[in-house]
């Protein structure tokens, strides 16, 4: 098995309102943290739980306490943490993502960032 030493889990929310729920969010975590934990991005998706958060985590009990943060800040109704036992590819860095014209013109980071495939994990600039 291929573990970081952090813990590592996706958590998915209901709320009301899952875009201004992952705005919210953004606004007062995109950049918190710092070693302790990133709060990587919040997707709203279509399903029961309809917004999906990826935290990386120094240790079991930040997580815990990054999942209260959220809480709070979403005003979920629900919530279930899911926990990473393995990850894929074996760096997290060398993961990559995708950002869209439409994206990368609405502010992200264009010094770390381009349109199109990114060559490096999203973590590397606030929320992909």
């Amino acid at each position: 098995m291929i573990t970081s030493g952090r813990t590592r889990a996706w958590i998915m929310l209901q709320v009301d309102s899952p875009s201004e729920a992952a705005h919210r969010l953004y606004d007062s975590q995109g950049l918190a943290g710092g070693y302790d934990y990133v709060v990587v991005r919040a997707d709203v998706v279509s399903y029961v739980y309809n917004l999906m958060v990826p935290v990386d985590a120094a240790n079991p009990d930040v997580l815990q306490s990054v999942h209260r943060i959220i809480l709070d800040i979403t005003g979920a109704k629900f919530s279930v943490v899911i926990p990473v036992v393995e990850f894929v590819p074996l760096i997290p860095h060398d993961a990559e993502g995708f950002i869209t014209g439409d994206e990368y013109e609405r502010g992200h980071d264009k010094l770390h960032c381009k349109e199109g495939r990114q060559r490096w994990s999203p973590g590397m600039n606030a929320w992909g």
